[in-house]
């Protein structure tokens, strides 16, 4: 064989094995980006307020991933679903295929999963025919959900059904096309953009039947240097609301919310929802039970809920408007309300919240017991009362409506002015500028 022959050979050769190892190569770094790209997203997810991610497990071989994870919702009990993914590792672009499983004793039905990841996106859908619950007769059809992952730590997600249907025993909800969009961006200082559309809404009720329609809701939070502290707005409205066909008006809010400890309201929501079952419990069959338990839920409740008014929250309305037209009862009226709602939470006293919220039926809580700072359940109540301050102003309403409001109420009201306005502060109601009590 010719020298020129055998140096092709050679480095024919040579080429095919620095290929095909090159090939290779690039397999396993693109294994190991895929491996770091899970792992980070499931601890994204599992640090979030309102999700869990647990027993994740991470299977990589050289030319494939596969995954599987349980994720739910926190303090929502069987709210869970399995995950199980299968990633086909692409030098440029890797397909992510899987099932989505929730709980069969929460919802039923599979959301199918159908990705493609890079190094620095994602992007996709996931889609159900039907999803149903279980404990409710309500079924959500041909849900389609597009993702868009444009960074670790922004989101764009865009979601819409056909219809959703509920149906109890004598009343029925029946939601048409609703579609919903959220966008986060940030780590430490976290933006989240909502925006949820419905062109319309059907109630019957106890043989009433009433719609909405074009329903939409925007909303935007951010947190504050990274605490779980979130100022947040959001504006609501309804085009036209009715009963059998016939328009009786529409609805429009603007809403504030400021200096809200989220975590701190998640925990004490995960806490007041066994808690009050337990208590419903308790009323109806007259046998409590387990005490400890009852007690450390009280306690994380009232631990939490001080986390939550020492960090001032406020909320308001600016305004709250609507138009309601009843041509029976000769109402055309268009009723405007504005509210600030705030609690001064600097120097609260941590046993009077706990005097004014710990069942005295328990033993009392080591925080009392140590304190010298124990109020009576009366007085810690006005204690609390005499934080919150409250500036309402409502349009004054018809005569007709007056003369539905029941006595002493009634007489606070000035038919002559075109607004009323009610005030608490410092434990003092004023209203049209005239103390109460």
């Amino acid at each position: 064989m010719p020298a020129t022959s055998k140096t092709l050979i050679l480095t024919a050769a040579g080429v095919v094995v620095l290929g095909g190892g090159g090939y290779l190569g690039a397999q396993a770094v693109v294994g190991n980006e895929v491996e770091k790209a899970l792992t980070q997203s499931f601890a994204q997810l599992d640090d979030s307020l309102s999700w869990y991610a647990r027993d994740v497990t991470i299977d990589k071989s050289l030319f494939k991933t596969t995954v599987t994870a349980t994720i739910g919702m926190e303090g929502v009990e069987n709210a869970n679903a399995q995950v199980n993914l299968l990633v086909d590792h692409g030098v440029i672009k890797s397909p992510i295929t899987g099932t989505i499983h929730p709980n069969e004793q929460f919802v039923t039905g599979d959301i199918d999963v159908d990705l493609v990841a890079t190094r620095s996106s994602i992007n996709g859908q996931l889609t159900a025919n039907s999803l149903s619950t279980v404990e409710a007769d309500s079924t959500l059809h041909d849900l389609v959900v597009d993702l868009n992952r444009e960074d670790l730590n922004a989101w764009n997600v865009e979601g819409q059904a056909r219809e959703i249907v509920v149906n109890n025993e004598s009343d029925s909800v029946r939601i048409i096309s609703p579609r919903a969009t959220m966008h986060t961006q940030g780590d430490e200082s976290r933006v989240m953009q909502q925006h949820l559309v419905i062109p319309r809404a059907e109630f019957l009720a106890q043989g009433v039947s009433v719609y909405m329609e074009d329903i939409e809701l925007e909303a935007e939070s951010e947190s504050v240097d990274g605490t779980p502290i979130v100022n947040s707005g959001a504006s609501f409205k309804v085009a036209d609301l009715g009963t059998d066909d016939t328009s009786i008006g529409s609805i429009s809010l603007e809403m504030t919310a400021n200096n809200w400890d989220v975590q701190a309201f998640q925990t004490l929501q995960e806490a007041y929802t066994p808690l009050e079952a337990m208590r419903l419990e308790y009323e109806e069959s007259g046998e409590r039970g387990d005490e400890q338990e009852e007690r450390e839920l009280l306690t994380q409740a009232i631990e939490s809920g001080y986390n939550v008014l020492i960090a001032n929250p406020s909320i308001a309305f600016q305004p709250l408007e609507a138009h309601v037209v009843l041509p029976m009862m000769g109402i055309d009226f268009k009723p405007r309300l504005t509210a600030d709602i705030s609690f001064d939470g600097a120097d609260l006293s941590k046993p009077a919240l706990y005097s004014a919220l710990w069942d005295e039926d328990l033993p009392l809580p080591e925080p009392l017991q140590a304190s010298d700072d124990v109020m009576s359940e009366a007085d810690a109540l006005t204690y609390l009362a005499n934080r919150v301050s409250l500036d309402v102003s409502l349009t004054t309403p018809p005569d007709l409506v007056i003369g539905m409001i029941p006595m002493p109420f009634a007489g606070l009201v000035d038919p002559t002015s075109d607004e009323q306005h009610v005030v608490w502060k410092d434990g003092q109601l004023t209203v049209n500028g005239q103390p109460v009590m």
